[in-house]
């Protein structure tokens, strides 16, 4: 099997990295005010991650998906909280590929910034040519930097009745900052209002076929999706390792005069953690470089789908599992903030609750390795 890479240019490195540098300077911000810092949030405007997924009549850049996770997990090695920001805004511009391309340029604009929510937490009624969008959407990260909110809500027509995403700009919206999370909290994933009319046509259906046939776009869009959730978690572990590993160095426990570092239960938990991470990183890259490979020559088998969302799920519980052990085996001592291993145990507990990354994600795999059953959302 040869990857095929197409390597970003350095300006696009070079504005990934100073995301990275801003999140990491001010990541405690994110921790006390529930909003990444403004400098973080014009990094991220900046950078060109919101364009990554875009297609390129709409000026996007259409990068690989092995690098669009490469570049969403640099962001969370230095902050999850940005990192997670980054997973919704790097793939969201893929949902332009599922409109009409001239539809496209119009909402995209100079440079838009797609945030949204998958809950179908919204009415439509029909209105002239458009529909009356209202409804209050939870959990849409990244509000305030979004220029254009997809927000699901049902649609009901002669033909029956599914759930379509409505783009909005960000001028027809309200954002509730109501950020109060265990973890990930400078992703400012606050609730999102709005009372509306909007065309039929600036909507779309995850599941139909794109507009656009790329290699990016014939990815499977929810396997990209999960896998930015999934880069999340694989940084979070690996923050967590590196933080355990300092604090073990130099933590002493009350009844010995070894360190935690030099005592075997936990030389033992540190090594089930660092195995278990380093086993899903290999599974999760495997499954994308297969998926990706088979998106550069045609259509993406059912198989490798399949493969990919298991192993988006395999990273997710790994990357929680690993934080626990981890926090558990450095006793009393994780409990401070100073030394990080807290927020990356929050951070995973988070992370592993996504719905692409739980449940559904694990029964859409299962469904097709038992019964050869494919959902259109696998």
């Amino acid at each position: 099997m040869t990857t095929v890479q197409i390597h970003p240019a350095p300006a696009g490195r070079r504005a990934v990295g100073e995301l990275a540098r801003r999140a990491a300077e001010h990541r405690e911000h994110g921790e006390q005010h529930s909003t990444l810092h403004p400098r973080v949030w014009a990094a991220l405007e900046q950078s060109v991650l919101p364009r990554v997924a875009l297609p390129a009549h709409c000026g996007g850049l259409e990068w690989s998906a092995p690098q669009i996770l490469d570049a969403v997990r640099q962001v969370a090695l230095a902050d999850p909280a940005a990192g997670w920001v980054a997973a919704i805004h790097a793939p969201a511009g893929a949902f332009l590929s599922r409109l009409d391309p001239d539809t496209a340029r119009t909402l995209a604009g100079r440079g838009p910034v797609i945030a949204g929510s998958s809950m179908p937490a919204g009415t439509t009624v029909p209105d002239g040519e458009r529909v009356r969008l209202t409804g209050r959407w939870p959990l849409v990260t990244g509000a305030p930097a979004m220029t254009l909110a997809a927000l699901a809500a049902p649609h009901t027509t002669g033909r029956g009745t599914v759930t379509r995403w409505w783009l909005v700009p960000r001028e027809d919206l309200e954002v509730v900052e109501d950020w109060d999370a265990l973890g990930l909290r400078g992703s400012a994933s606050h609730t999102v209002t709005c009372d509306t009319r909007v065309p039929v046509g600036h909507s779309i259906i995850l599941t139909d076929p794109p507009s656009t046939n790329t290699p990016l776009y014939r990815y499977p869009l929810y396997g990209l999706m999960a896998g930015c959730i999934a880069a999340v978690a694989q940084a979070t572990a690996e923050r967590a390792l590196t933080a355990f590993a300092s604090l073990a160095e130099g933590t002493r426990t009350r009844h010995t005069s070894a360190t935690l570092a030099q005592q075997a239960p936990v030389q033992g938990a540190f090594a089930r953690a660092s195995g278990r991470i380093a086993a899903a990183a290999a599974l999760l890259e495997n499954a994308t470089a297969h998926t990706w490979d088979s998106a550069l020559e045609g259509e993406v088998p059912a198989r490798y789908r399949a493969q990919l969302r298991s192993a988006c799920c395999q990273m997710a519980e790994a990357a929680e599992q690993a934080c626990h052990e981890l926090f558990d085996a450095a006793g009393s001592a994780a409990i401070h903030r100073t030394n990080g291993l807290e927020s990356c145990w929050r951070d995973a507990v988070v992370i592993s609750r996504h719905a692409l990354v739980a449940a559904r994600g694990r029964q859409l795999a299962g469904a097709f390795e038992l019964t050869s059953t494919t959902a259109k959302d696998l």
